[in-house]
């Protein structure tokens, strides 16, 4: 008799990954790219992992998906890196007061254009006839099940995460009528029974049962066992996350905090770190770089906005920069400067939190194999990097939300328990941490000394 499964579906934002995991703990994979950034794109690219997936022994599919992505009536797509929604977002900021955003949504509404109000805003003035709109993660659940439904954390910034419930004020505001966007129920909540689903030579069966799950970063908090205060994490890839869970909400921050399970989470999002990082290991064509001649040949400092930049300088147009080259600079020097400028931008936004207290950071993400920038992180915040066993974390909590459903776990600290481990851990050696804070001093005084030159580089884009 063959051993039961869950499925986790991660809707990213260049490829759709599955994660399969048995009940004696073993694990198989699947994935499948996007032939194009579409409704349809998402939907083959479903189907096409799904059918490289053992469908017999399945119990429960879990789902995550990328969010800041909105779908209108099942058509265009709005991207999460799109600039729409600058001007809608400055209005509803003026319009609320801090106190009022804490009442209606539970935290603070951050400087984030892909937030629901000011994309919801500007759909609401450009498509006068629009009907419905969803995120992608509601709308492959609607494929899956016949039924449209989302999550809360999914709406952080336009739903009440205490009760569960869009923001009846806020909508008002916005004159956008809540009856167009998807029901919101809990991330453990039955979504609905998948329906026959032919994947060509494979059958998806029906009535398996799906659960709506999390965004792509929550779900990733889960697979990374992250839900107790004093925990602290990195998770890698298109943007990179950096944060800390917290026992209570941070209403002044300039980063983002706002309600996770049982407590809060504050953290920082970086936008161009995937880019930097491909960047970077294509300068350095032999992978090898040597932290002790690094520090001996004092390499160039970089900037790593390729594509604009989030926390904790909010400035889409900033762009990548290499300071202080030298005739004698090699490949090698280069590529170490973009990843140490990766970390950078992380310790930059470390220091915008405040700095909180940690005894380790849990990475997780595609950079989690990478032993120098594990090592810089270690050195440059000074305490201990875990590297979790599976680094697709998005996907393992989305099916660590099927288990949970199909009764393999009773809750979130049971199955963090059995499910999550650490793969290896890196200790700081003091030796580096003195002459990357040297090194930061300058990376953070860079980006003021040219930002006007930024700005002109916008204009003549034009």
């Amino acid at each position: 008799m063959k051993m039961k499964s869950v499925l986790g579906i991660d809707l990213g934002t260049s490829s759709v990954k599955i994660l399969q995991r048995y009940t004696d703990g073993s694990l198989v994979k699947a994935k499948a790219g996007y032939q194009e950034i579409s409704p349809a794109g998402w939907w083959n690219a479903v189907k096409d992992a799904l059918a490289q997936s053992d469908l017999e022994t399945v119990e429960a599919i879990g789902l995550s998906s990328q969010v800041g992505t909105y779908v209108v009536d099942g058509k265009e797509v709005i991207g999460w890196d799109s600039g729409i929604g600058a001007k809608e977002l400055d209005w509803i900021r003026k319009k609320f007061k801090v106190e009022e955003f804490v009442k209606e949504i539970s935290m603070p509404h951050p400087d984030i254009l892909s937030y629901p109000l000011p994309r919801l805003k500007y759909i609401n003035e450009k498509y006068s006839a629009v009907e419905k709109v969803c995120q992608p993660k509601d709308f492959i659940c609607e494929r899956l099940t016949g039924n449209c439904v989302t999550d809360p954390y999914s709406w952080r910034g336009l739903v009440n995460l205490e009760t569960k419930k869009y923001s009846d004020k806020l909508l008002n505001a916005i004159v956008f009528s809540k009856e167009k966007l998807p029901e919101v129920i809990r991330e453990t909540d039955l979504a609905g029974y998948t329906g026959k689903i032919e994947l060509g030579e494979k059958v998806l069966p029906e009535g398996i049962p799906v659960y709506t799950g999390l965004n792509d970063y929550f779900s990733a908090l889960l697979g990374m066992g992250i839900q107790n205060v004093g925990d602290m994490f990195d998770i890698s890839g298109t943007s990179e996350h950096l944060g800390v869970i917290e026992e209570n909400l941070n209403v002044h921050t300039k980063m983002v905090s706002g309600p996770y399970l049982k407590h809060y989470v504050h953290y920082g999002v970086t936008a161009s770190s995937g880019a930097s990082l491909d960047f970077g290991l294509r300068l350095c064509k032999n992978g090898m770089i040597n932290l002790d001649e690094m520090h001996r040949k004092q390499p160039p400092i970089f900037l790593p906005y390729l594509n604009g930049e989030r926390a904790p300088i909010w400035d889409a147009d900033a762009r990548g920069m290499f300071f202080g080259i030298s005739a004698g600079c090699t490949e090698e020097e280069l590529a170490y400067s973009v990843l140490e400028g990766v970390v950078f931008s992380l310790y930059h936004i470390y220091e915008n939190m405040g700095m909180p207290r940690a005894v380790r950071m849990k990475i997780a993400g595609g950079a989690a194999v990478n032993s120098v920038l594990n090592q810089l992180k270690a050195e440059l915040f000074g305490f201990p990097v875990d590297v979790q066993q599976e680094t697709d974390s998005s996907a393992l909590g989305a099916a660590m939300v099927a288990s949970i459903g199909a009764g393999w776990f009773t809750d979130y600290d049971d199955v963090v328990e059995q499910v999550c481990s650490t793969k290896m851990r890196i200790e700081p050696t003091g030796k580096y941490n003195e002459w990357l804070k040297s090194r930061f001093c300058i990376y953070k005084e860079l980006y003021p000394a040219v930002k006007a030159q930024y700005e002109e580089l916008r204009r003549m884009r034009k």
